[in-house]
């Protein structure tokens, strides 16, 4: 990962600018996203094998997605000396206390550290070519034999909220997908209710970045 760049005025103990935290696990929320919000899901075939999704998985868990989609990160802020180790859900989607397994920490082959929940994190080029960062939470990490992925929470309240989930599953057939959900709203206000076309498609475009960020040639 590229060295970042550190700014003093980023905190990672604000709390999130959005209500329904943890609704990218709920497998119903495609169909039923929560009031005034709407959730989306894209996938992207990555190859197929074991190798295949460790490679990615240790991508994806490394900041693969943000690095690979050409955006700039310009702060990080680890979780572990808080003490907050974010949610875990059961297979239908309730929370659960996270075991002790589930709080190991994981390291990629080169040795760099899998992010943990809790950990905050500064986007530039979000909004290009406008120039706002943006700052997220990480809400949970899934460990699972064959997904692994996490879920970033907004901190800002402009121009858009919500949570975000980056998965990498192995699926029965063999193959390897990224999958990219959302449950995000446009900020109120007169301005962003204009705007909502083109921040709309700016989200779109972001979520083809995402789906594409864990190949290969973008990853090295």
């Amino acid at each position: 990962m590229p060295e970042t760049q550190r700014r003093s005025n980023f905190s990672g103990d604000r709390a999130v600018s959005y209500g329904s935290v943890g609704a990218t696990q709920a497998a119903d929320v495609l169909v039923f996203p929560p009031a005034g919000f709407r959730s989306t899901q894209d996938e992207f075939r990555l190859g197929s094998g074991q190798e295949r999704f460790e490679t990615a998985s240790a991508a994806l868990m490394t900041w693969g997605v943000p690095n690979g989609s050409h955006l700039e990160i310009l702060n990080i802020n680890e979780a572990h000396s808080e003490g907050y180790h974010g949610l875990l859900f059961n297979e239908f989607g309730a929370p659960i206390a996270p075991t002790a397994e589930a709080l190991d920490q994981l390291f990629a082959p080169d040795g760099t550290p899998y992010l943990s929940a809790g950990t905050t994190i500064e986007l530039g080029k979000m909004w290009s070519p406008y120039e706002l960062s943006a700052s997220y939470r990480v809400i949970y990490v899934v460990r699972e034999e064959r997904r692994m992925g996490y879920a970033l929470g907004t901190l800002d309240y402009v121009p858009v909220v919500g949570e975000e989930f980056f998965s990498v599953e192995w699926r029965d057939d063999d193959s390897v997908w990224s999958v990219v959900r959302t449950v995000t709203a446009i900020a109120e206000g007169r301005k962003y209710f204009y705007l909502t076309p083109l921040i709309r498609l700016r989200q779109w475009l972001q979520r083809r970045q995402y789906v594409r960020s864990l190949l290969p040639a973008r990853t090295a």
